[in-house]
């Protein structure tokens, strides 16, 4: 399977709580020029997750207009303190498709280095809206290779 996992773009500071924190308008407007710049890149995206937090509710809204994807799911599983374990084990139903992840750090490089490496030793920081492709044989600790950071 291939699948990518996209950190949430940059969201404001104040809010009333940390899943209700909305992206700023740079935000927007650097994930927009990105994703843009990504078409070719990113063509193969058949259906996006999301944590149910606001910006990447946002984020996971800009994607799916910028690529024409219409299946947007919300899961628990992707929250900042979710288990990569977990995490990466809810994309077992979706083996048969091209999936985009829309989530937080430090939940996204748990989840690159476990499938990756293997274990959660030594993830790698992702920046907003930076992703990463991963094709693995299944979603699984080890069982990925990271084939590109965007």
């Amino acid at each position: 399977m291939k699948f990518y996992l996209m950190r949430h773009g940059e969201a404001e500071f104040t809010a009333p709580s940390d899943a209700q924190r909305h992206l700023t308008e740079q935000g927007v407007a650097l994930l927009n020029r990105r994703l843009d710049s990504l078409k070719q890149e990113l063509h193969d995206i058949s259906c996006i997750i999301h944590s149910p937090y606001v910006r990447t509710l946002e984020t996971a809204e800009l994607v799916s207009r910028c690529f024409n994807v219409s299946d947007l799911y919300s899961s628990d599983l992707w929250t900042p303190e979710s288990s990569p374990e977990k995490a990466l084990a809810s994309l077992e139903p979706y083996t048969e498709h091209t999936p985009l992840i829309v989530t937080h750090m430090p939940i996204i490089a748990y989840v690159e280095a476990l499938c990756c490496e293997g274990n959660v030793s030594s993830p790698r920081s992702f920046g907003c809206g930076e992703i990463s492709s991963i094709t693995a044989d299944w979603p699984a600790a080890g069982l990925g290779v990271l084939t590109h950071r965007f």
